[in-house]
């Protein structure tokens, strides 16, 4: 019997989704608990007459081979920013037994060491909540409120495949939040299971559920011609997995990459007191403008909901009508004279406070954004 199964490439949130390839699926060798019968014939004379027939039969039984292959589907780090929850990573789990099986998953966290996409890359930090999701509906794409957390495959045909998400939230278990450039690495382990139930089915996959409960099956150690005997057949992963101990592993990673913000602050008297001619000092009565510049390094995320609040000093009086955003920015000068979006004094000057801020929506990776405005030495 075959069953359709799709092939989805790796994917990231920084990689492109390819469209799904619909494959066939096939058992892997002769079916477990197959009775196998071989007869031999002789034939013979005597005295150059034919005698009956002499046959004799032999019959044994084919014993269960479990090998299961788990294998990610990212083709890269996922790309992720400190704070963001549900973070997915692909893995596929592939019964390569030849019987049906049911096989029981769980995501970990790997304990430092080198990634699994960069090895010069060390695995630094350990996300938290991490759960695991069946594609109920085989699509290749984590969907919300359609894909299933289970942590039980049941009734996986021999040679079918199914797609298995782990979710993490990109915090750490302390509290706070990665830095910039860390790297994670989860880890996906199936093992061979038997008498899940059934739960919620996997379209396009012949029986197969995302299921509960389970119990690993254990391989015999002894052979019996008329039984069928559990044999592991399961290859090993690296040093995280033994073979043939009727499991194995892939990991796939998380790299952090956050919001590179630097900001500066410049200064310079732009009116004297009155009265004063020639250069400009920075006296009493003089009026002196701020410029505030907040930019969003090359290669970062973008940050948004950036709040600027710079507190006006005791010794100095806010100009009123004297905040401008985004002009240009002369360098070591500070911001250009004239240029930009006047701001609103009730919007960016809290009286009470002395304070002058604004929110900026948003500023991307290389974008810049200024705040100037003005205040009287008292």
């Amino acid at each position: 019997m075959n069953r359709i199964k799709r092939l989805v490439a790796g994917t990231s949130a920084i990689a492109l989704i390819s469209v799904p390839t619909i494959v066939m699926a096939a058992p892997v060798g002769t079916a477990a608990n197959t009775d196998i019968t071989n007869t031999v014939t002789v034939n013979y004379q005597v005295g150059g007459v034919s005698q009956a027939q002499v046959q004799a039969t032999d019959t044994f039984k084919v014993d269960r081979k479990v090998n299961v292959t788990v294998a990610t589907l990212d083709s890269q780090a996922v790309a992720v920013t400190p704070g963001q929850t549900s973070a997915v990573t692909k893995f596929s789990v592939t019964n390569n037994s030849n019987a049906t099986l049911d096989f029981t998953l769980v995501g970990s966290n790997q304990n430092g060491g080198a990634s699994n996409f960069n090895g010069a890359i060390n695995d630094t930090f350990d996300p938290t909540n991490l759960r695991v999701f069946i594609d109920t509906n085989n699509n290749g794409v984590y969907d919300p409120g359609t894909d299933v957390q289970s942590t039980t495959i049941a009734g996986l045909a021999s040679g079918d495949r199914v797609n298995v998400f782990i979710l993490s939230d990109i915090v750490l278990s302390g509290g706070g939040f990665p830095a910039d450039n860390a790297v994670a690495t989860v880890m996906l382990t199936a093992t061979a299971a038997s008498g899940a139930t059934a739960g919620t089915a996997i379209t396009g996959v012949t029986g197969a559920s995302a299921g509960s409960g389970g119990t690993a099956v254990t391989q015999d150690a002894t052979n019996t011609k008329n039984g069928m005997e559990t044999v592991f057949s399961d290859a090993s992963y690296l040093t995280f997995d033994a073979q043939f101990n009727g499991k194995h592993a892939a990991r796939s990673d998380y790299a952090v990459t956050a919001a590179r913000l630097a900001v500066n602050k410049y200064s310079r008297v732009v009116q004297g007191p009155a009265g004063q001619t020639g250069t400009l000092f920075a006296l009493p009565g003089a009026v002196v403008e701020y410029c505030i510049v907040v930019a969003n390094g090359s290669g970062g995320s973008t940050a948004t909901t950036v709040a600027v609040s710079d507190v006006v000093p005791a010794t100095m009086t806010y100009v009123a009508n004297s905040v401008y955003l985004n002009g240009a920015f002369n360098g070591t000068n500070g911001c250009a004279a004239t240029g930009g979006t006047a701001g609103s004094d009730g919007a960016n000057y809290n009286a009470g406070t002395t304070t002058v801020s604004n929110t900026f929506a948003s500023i991307a990776a290389s974008e810049t954004r200024t705040l100037r405005f003005q205040a009287t030495i008292r």
